[in-house]
């Protein structure tokens, strides 16, 4: 006899883990107005707060809700990862004051960094809750060119500093009296281009190592979770591909060395726009792969034949 446990069974443990995101916020509070911080307390309650209605959303979605809503779910929480951590540290260094008594910036970090430890086991924890699916051929196809963007964007970004430096260059001959030399505006370009184009190329070679292992494994909880934490990373270094070429704000030298060539920033968005669409495309596909019914079932009990043969 076959026993099959639903998946909202499954969840129930990840989600009490997910719930003592309320619990820590709480104690950070009372720690605050313990300490007699009522006023410097209300970033953490506003953090804390939206984090708690987050992360109680995601927990009764885990418990009760279908296998796609699953499925989303764990995404959601790698794609939210980064966000609560860095969250975390903010509020930590945002919270120690001269006034406040010796016993609270320890109790206070010590409170934190438990937040943080519960978090990261509950992702920890639903890694080994889910039997693997294949992978979309349409999806792992998708991955493997994410890659290309940061060669596409670093290629733009040198050819739109070259050109600006002509046109500034141009610019300033013709009304000598109206601008100022503003080459030195563009020295420290070329090597900004060099490092957020070394830090996209990473992002590209963790979606290629996601994409083997989607394309071994199939897709499973830490996949879905590893793909979210990859995402909102990946998401803010593509808002920041329009790489301003210089802050020269307001000082007399030619607008081209703030804004770029008049190509520069339609051509950034267009790639932009597609790598977006392309991520938003992979986490569709993923996640519908994710909520599929397994090949085999979560959990078999021992199989009785009788002598004869016969069921």
């Amino acid at each position: 006899m076959r026993v099959e446990v639903s998946a909202a069974g499954r969840w129930g443990l990840p989600s009490v883990f997910l719930a003592q995101v309320a619990v820590f916020g709480s104690a950070v509070c009372l720690l605050d107005l313990a300490a007699d911080r009522p006023a410097g307390a209300r970033p953490a309650v506003i953090f804390f707060a939206v984090a708690a209605i987050l992360f109680a959303s995601m927990a009764a979605l885990m418990r009760y809700g279908s296998r796609r809503t699953v499925a989303a779910t764990l995404f959601g929480m790698g794609f939210l990862a980064p966000a609560y951590l860095g969250g975390l540290v903010a509020v930590h260094f945002t919270g120690a004051g001269l006034s406040d008594p010796g016993w609270y910036p320890v109790a206070r970090a010590v409170t934190l960094a438990a937040a943080a430890v519960a978090y990261l086991a509950s992702l920890c924890l639903i890694g080994a809750r889910r039997t693997p699916s294949p992978a979309p051929r349409m999806a792992l196809l998708l991955m493997r060119h994410l890659p290309l963007v940061a060669v596409s964007v670093t290629l733009l970004n040198f050819v739109a500093i070259h050109q600006a430096d002509l046109l500034a260059a141009e610019a300033a001959r013709a009304n000598p009296g109206e601008y100022a030399n503003g080459d030195f505006y563009l020295d420290g370009a070329p090597a900004t281009a060099w490092t957020h184009g070394a830090i996209l190329g990473i992002a590209g070679v963790v979606a290629l190592v996601l994409a083997g292992i989607a394309r071994r494994r199939g897709v499973s909880a830490p996949l879905l979770v590893g793909l979210g934490v990859a995402g909102l990373p990946y998401l803010f270094l593509l808002l920041a591909a329009p790489f301003v070429l210089s802050g020269a704000s307001g000082e007399p030298v030619p607008q081209v060395l703030a804004d770029g060539p008049g190509w520069y920033l339609p051509a950034i968005a267009t790639q932009v726009s597609l790598a977006g669409i392309a991520y938003a495309v992979i986490m569709a596909l993923m996640v519908r792969a994710g909520s599929r019914q397994p090949a085999r079932p979560w959990r078999v009990s021992a199989t009785r034949v009788p002598k004869d043969g016969r069921w």
